[in-house]
């Protein structure tokens, strides 16, 4: 009995990621400071009082929770940096990618207990980066099939159409030609005769 108490205590421990425990008698079990917890009491003792707030929060400089999110930091300049760049060499792939990213991960800060304001933080400017890339990206489309549309001229009107009584500007069907040398050249040379 005495055994699996231990056992279920060392696996307690190890999952909640306790330090500085021994698998011997617990009641006469001496345990050994790591030399991380004498460097964190040193560090902790040399800090201002508001500092150790900070220091020893769940989400604090000693975790994971602070400097992934603090990185991630880099991803929102990357991205500010791409402003510079023309919007037809921006991909919509990569800049929804990004604003999804920061849309979902910032909905999950807010979830995870202990709440990490970083993390939301960069998600919400990453989402913001994205979003602003992806309404160039559409505002340059645009403007090429505008360009486009204007670039559609009607064809100069030469002459009557097939099919068109009044000039209203719709024209149906190939041009009438009445003078067969007309847009040959000078008046009067057309077409070589077939005779």
């Amino acid at each position: 009995m005495a055994t699996s108490r231990q056992v279920s205590l060392v696996v307690r421990r190890f999952l909640w990621g306790q330090r500085n425990y021994s698998t011997g008698d617990i009641k006469t079990a001496t345990t050994k400071v790591s030399r991380f917890a004498e460097i964190d009491a040193r560090i902790e003792k040399a800090l201002p009082p508001k500092i150790k707030a900070l220091w020893n929060h769940p989400a604090g400089l000693k975790t994971i929770h602070f400097w992934a999110p603090s990185w991630k930091w880099c991803l929102v300049f990357a991205g500010m940096a791409d402003y510079t760049r023309p919007a037809e060499k921006l991909s919509w792939r990569q800049s929804a990618a990004l604003a999804a990213t920061g849309i979902i991960w910032s909905r999950y800060s807010m979830v995870v207990v202990p709440k990490n304001w970083n993390l939301f933080s960069v998600n919400v400017f990453l989402a913001l980066t994205g979003v602003m890339q992806l309404s160039r990206i559409y505002l340059y489309n645009k403007s090429l099939e505008n360009k486009s549309k204007d670039d559609e001229s009607p064809e100069p009107i030469m002459g009557p159409r097939i099919g068109d009584d009044k000039d209203d500007g719709v024209n149906f069907g190939p041009p009438v030609v009445t003078d067969p040398g007309e847009g040959f050249g000078p008046p009067g040379t057309g077409p070589p005769s077939t005779k």
